[in-house]
């Protein structure tokens, strides 16, 4: 017997200064059976520095072919594809070869020594391809995990601050290409 994905509901109001963009979103999340919910929460960190009002969680770890978020125009062209993880060469050139926009979110402090180089030197010359870095600053992601979730993250200055009504945890983003 399959293990099912577990449902989460996540209502997210982000203020991205960087950006000038504030908006509210009410988001299903589905949590993968092989996925933990630290995982799940770097998906929604993806999500909110990429937000946009077309962005969609994907079927990801289910679907080999989507990666984890994606943005869509209307006539079915992918405008931005985001992965989440350290993607190998061949995935980040088929990104790049499908859409107008790659972004690459990792969270793997210790592997990405060994990964950051190699993909470096093959896409810091292309201009389609972003890759980032998530450093929790204070406090842990995973204490936000609820199945109903009301949140709020002001981005400032590439540093994430998510929050509810009794935590907080600061997100250093560090652009790496």
């Amino acid at each position: 017997m399959a293990l099912s994905a577990s449902i989460y509901k996540v209502n997210i109001f982000i203020s991205d200064i960087d950006r000038n963009f504030y908006q509210e979103f009410d988001l299903t999340m589905a949590k993968h059976p092989s996925e933990n919910e630290g995982r799940m929460m770097y998906r929604l960190l993806a999500f909110i520095h990429s937000a946009h009002e077309d962005l969609k969680f994907t079927k990801g770890l289910s679907n080999v072919e989507e990666p984890e978020l994606w943005q869509m125009s209307l006539g079915g062209e992918i405008l931005h594809w985001i992965e989440l993880g350290l993607p190998d060469e061949k995935r980040i050139k088929q990104a790049a070869g499908k859409s107008k926009k790659v972004s690459i979110y990792t969270y793997h402090k210790n592997k990405l020594q060994d990964w950051l180089p190699k993909i470096t030197d093959k896409f810091s010359e292309n201009d389609k391809v972003s890759s980032y870095n998530f450093e929790v600053v204070e406090n842990d992601l995973e204490q936000f995990v609820e199945k109903s979730m009301k949140l709020t993250c002001i981005i400032e200055d590439n540093i994430m601050y998510l929050a509810n009504d009794d935590e907080r945890v600061g997100i250093q983003l560090i652009k790496n290409i």
